[in-house]
């Protein structure tokens, strides 16, 4: 099977050779449109829009409200161009921003502060987990999201800023930016709980059926776990760097919750090594499943040759037809053999099953 990400890394060549900062978007083709998504609120205040052009989103300009641009698209290279341009935002970072491949990571600039993490989902019908790079630019009143797909992952969040529901309202930026991430962490908790079943419905399948097919399935599911940890682990260091810098956006008011997220991130990464480790254990399981059915099988088998070697032996013997052998002309030494025949497959049948051979 091809890794999923040789792609990646194929069309990752293109930017050999390029100055840093160049913008070339790394990731699968796609053809929709991006959409802008733009969010402004306090706790008395709320407006959404859907925004075309980044001009539209300078006129927002209330240092007491709180401003969330969503974008989901990042591959046009001109529109993310276009975006650092109005926003100033540092080229690397944009640059960041187009490659999908980037493990979660946190950097912090003198306005704004950069996030990368990776948000998963899992389809039990394909067997895959599908990954999407998530970036987030977050400043004092602003937070601005990149999103590689058009989706409804954020969509609980805008819900609850619609509605007013919780103290999202009343936070700051780097709440909204806590929320957005506890999000994606909880749908971790999601993922793996569908794997974990997975996981059981596949060792049933491993015990009752040991085929190759069944060994396939059990091969891409210890791969598909395996590649959770480049983009989950980084992710703790990430938070850490959050709870012990000195980071003016993210203020004591909002590092609690940054620890509440930081201790689920911990429990997805112990349930993340536990599923590791049983996923890679049914490979022994069906080794063990397919060495007890061959043991079976042989044991049949060599049962019944057992059974056969005795009656082989007589009837080797009297099979010689030699001249002189008295046995020859007795009326009832055909039926007598017989007998004796069945005597000793009766007595060995009943020695193994009190041994409990079968």
């Amino acid at each position: 099977m091809r890794n999923p990400l040789s792609k990646l890394f194929r069309r990752y060549t293109n930017k050999v050779g390029l100055p840093p900062g160049t913008l070339v978007y790394v990731g699968e083709e796609r053809t929709e449109l991006v959409q802008i998504n733009l969010i402004d609120y306090n706790e008395s205040y709320f407006e959404e829009s859907k925004v075309e052009t980044f001009e539209e989103c300078l006129n927002v300009n209330n240092p007491e409200t709180v401003t969330w641009l969503h974008i989901q698209g990042i591959h046009q290279a001109n529109f993310i161009s276009e975006f650092g341009e109005y926003f100033g935002v540092n080229s690397l970072v944009l640059e960041d921003v187009m490659n999908p491949i980037q493990l979660p990571k946190i950097e912090v600039f003198e306005n704004y502060v950069f996030v990368i993490l990776k948000a998963l989902d899992y389809t039990p019908e394909t067997s895959m987990i599908i990954k999407e790079q998530v970036s987030l630019i977050i400043g004092n009143d602003f937070v601005v999201s990149f999103q590689e797909n058009v989706d409804e992952l954020f969509k609980s969040v805008q819900n609850r800023l619609r509605n007013g529901q919780g103290r999202i309202r009343k936070m700051q930026s780097a709440y909204l930016a806590y929320t957005l991430i506890d999000v994606i962490v909880d749908n971790y908790f999601i993922m793996l709980e569908q794997l974990n079943e997975e996981i059981q419905l596949l060792e049933e399948e491993v015990i009752a059926n040991p085929v190759p097919d069944v060994l396939k399935k059990v091969n891409n599911l210890k791969r598909q776990v395996f590649s959770l940890r480049r983009p989950i682990l980084p992710l703790r260091d990430v938070l850490d760097e959050v709870l012990d810098d000195e980071i003016p956006i993210f203020s004591q008011e909002t590092q609690i919750f940054f620890r509440d997220v930081y201790d689920h991130v911990i429990q997805v990464t112990h349930t993340l090594e536990m599923l590791n480790t049983t996923v890679s254990g049914l490979y022994d399981t069906y080794r063990s499943t397919v060495n007890h059915k061959m043991n079976e099988v042989m044991k049949v088998l060599t049962i019944v040759a057992t059974f056969f070697i005795p009656l082989t032996f007589i009837a080797g013997i009297y099979g010689m037809n030699f001249k002189f052998m008295p046995e020859l002309d007795t009326q009832w030494g055909y039926p007598f053999v017989l007998l004796v025949m069945v005597a000793i497959g009766i007595t060995m049948f009943s020695f193994f099953k009190r041994k409990k051979w079968f």
